[in-house]
């Protein structure tokens, strides 16, 4: 064999050093993102934190935006995309519940992330059009054909959808950012009892219909 040609398992390690290069990129990112917010974190900054060559993120991501993006995606939408492909039997109102539920664990378990987010994205047209142009846009994309069929089927009132998904996530992400400032105040123990909580509110109010 040419001693210029690479085996197969010294391409699988390449390929495997450079997987793990690009991951650890993206894990010193959100560190300093989280710390520094977006245009207190530098490129320079994150490269010494991941232990690579400042040119090394640019080899993987062509702008600190790109950068922003690749770990801001995976967090606001693996779990989202987890659920419309693992449950694609459920009922809308089952849909929704395990999609509050999902929501409520990346705030448990992201707290310092989704403060970024939002903080930053108030001030900086980068953060805004990472989150609200790529990243929401796909999540909705998966969202409104379960509230369309609700709709369809009687389950849901036929209303525009997203002044109706802004209360919902509204009433999610207010549940669980005050939980975490206000600790202790919660009466709920589990997050299936907060997801159904919340989600009977949303879907029947706090009015008793009475009769005519």
């Amino acid at each position: 064999m040419n001693k210029n040609q690479e085996t197969k398992s010294e391409v699988n390690q390449r390929k495997k050093t450079v997987e793990q290069r690009r991951q650890g990129i993206l894990e010193a990112s959100l560190r300093i993102f989280a710390k520094k917010g977006y245009n207190g974190s530098t490129t320079a900054e994150i490269a010494r934190a991941a232990g690579v060559a400042e040119g090394t993120i640019f080899r993987h991501f062509a702008t600190k935006k790109d950068l922003l993006i690749a770990v801001l995606e995976p967090k606001v939408l693996n779990g989202l995309i987890q659920l419309d492909k693992e449950h694609g039997d459920d009922t809308p109102i089952d849909f929704f519940r395990r999609f509050l539920m999902n929501r409520l664990e990346l705030l448990n378990e992201n707290d310092s992330l989704v403060r970024f987010m939002f903080a930053e994205a108030q001030y900086h047209v980068e953060v805004r059009e990472a989150l609200f142009k790529g990243i929401l846009g796909q999540g909705i994309s998966i969202i409104r054909p379960w509230f369309d069929k609700g709709v369809e089927q009687g389950d849901f009132r036929d209303l525009p959808f997203l002044p109706t998904m802004r209360s919902f996530m509204g009433m999610v992400m207010f549940y669980g950012l005050f939980g975490q400032v206000m600790l202790g105040i919660s009466p709920e123990k589990t997050v299936e009892e907060v997801a159904g909580n919340i989600l009977d509110i949303f879907l029947h109010g706090v009015a008793v219909h009475k009769e005519q």
